[in-house]
């Protein structure tokens, strides 16, 4: 009877872990696929979506509410995402209708703030003053989105077990969703820049301490790194203290966007040039993390021939770990900003210079996605010239 088990269960169990890594592929894929319909269908709903003087908060609120679910249904993909991943040319489809629906979402948020726009005329103070919250709030929800699909694209990419296969085409995709997310961005900022001429008013409260002691932080975090003197024999371990130094740093920065979205639930704040100054040095902070990075790529694209296999793979490895990392504080320093202006009671007082603190955050977004993309294309093309996986 033993034996019977036993030469039962050991076929099925090879047959088994034969399929795990298909298996695991098409749970990914269809998980995305998941999104990308349901994100079809909150842009169903935005498209329904009008407003007039009588009715203004009603429908944003519903379209917020659909963005958040779906903002938060990413995020439970994302965490549930498990090494090896398998890519294949369906899955990297999906990713790019994902990332291209996140940019039909921002046009539809552009649509109705220029719908609210229009209702300035006719609408009493208050109403305008809820719908300029409300659309703040959709458009830090789109923006929020956009990152969190691009923090997804970043983690298969380091959990991806064929990336040489891949190569040509994870470029491709890598090419479309920057190309979506400065679209996704433009259009964003764009919409913050209308609502800024509709509305004013009164309160108190800064994170200037905080933000400016993270941007301190930040800043020494860059020279830190910068000042790292790397050999053959050690690079492997030093980057992997890097990516463990830029993992901790990021979490701070994760914690203090999780106190500002907590108040932003219940609170108000008066924006002033010294909180314009700290969203400033905390957008810089995070480009001189990520400028760090192209430094590394030359240092480890110099010593590739002295190391072996295994250890060029691991420094591979904490490399891609660096870049999304700090993919996802760059991201949240976005968010942060968002937060603070949406809980802003004197937007009309200080639009102008709003405007060029979100013109220079999206400069400084751009240094650090540019440094990004060039370490993840620097890795992908090591694995391929190396016939590393």
């Amino acid at each position: 009877m033993k034996n019977l088990l036993h030469t039962t269960i050991a076929p099925l169990f090879v047959v088994l872990v034969l399929l795990l890594p298909h298996s695991a592929r098409a749970d990914v894929t269809t998980d995305i696929e998941g999104l990308v319909h349901q994100a079809a269908a909150v842009e169903g709903q935005f498209t329904a979506t009008s407003l007039s003087p009588e009715v203004v908060c009603a429908p944003l609120t519903a379209a917020h509410q659909a963005a958040r679910a779906l903002v938060e249904d990413i995020e439970a993909v994302n965490s549930s995402l498990a090494a090896p991943i398998t890519i294949d040319d369906t899955m990297l489809i999906a990713l790019e209708g994902l990332f291209m629906a996140n940019v039909e979402l921002a046009d539809e948020v552009g649509r109705l703030a220029a719908e609210l726009q229009l209702l300035v005329p006719a609408a009493d103070t208050i109403t305008i003053k809820d719908g300029l919250t409300a659309m703040l709030q959709l458009s830090d929800d789109i923006g929020t989105m956009a990152d969190r699909i691009g923090e997804m694209a970043d983690r298969i990419l380091v959990m991806a077990d064929n990336i040489g296969l891949m190569a040509d085409r994870i470029l491709v995709t890598q090419e479309i969703q920057n190309q979506n997310v400065a679209m996704t961005q433009a259009t964003l900022l764009q919409t913050q820049t209308n609502m800024l001429t509709l509305v004013s008013a009164v309160e108190t409260a800064s994170y200037d301490l905080d933000l400016n002691s993270l941007a301190v932080q930040g800043e020494l975090l860059a020279a830190d790194l910068t000042g790292t003197v790397f050999s053959p024999w050690t690079i492997k371990y030093q980057l992997a203290a890097a990516a463990d130094d830029v993992r901790n740093f990021m979490v701070q920065g994760l914690a203090m966007a999780d106190q500002i979205e907590s108040d932003s639930a219940t609170s108000t704040m008066v924006i002033d040039d010294s909180t314009m100054l700290a969203m400033n040095n905390m957008a810089s902070m995070a480009s001189s993390v990520a400028i760090v990075l192209d430094g590394y790529n030359l240092a480890l694209q110099s010593m590739v021939a002295a190391l072996s296999d295994q250890n060029l793979s691991a420094s591979i490895g904490s490399m891609l770990e660096m870049s999304a990392d700090i993919g996802v504080m760059a991201n949240s320093i976005g968010e942060m900003a968002d937060l603070i202006l949406a809980m802003a009671d004197n937007i009309g007082l200080t639009a102008e210079q709003i405007l060029l603190t979100q013109q220079l955050q999206s400069d400084y977004l751009a240094i650090s996605q540019a440094s990004i993309l060039a370490t993840q294309e620097m890795a992908i093309s090591l694995i391929v010239a190396e016939g590393l996986q």
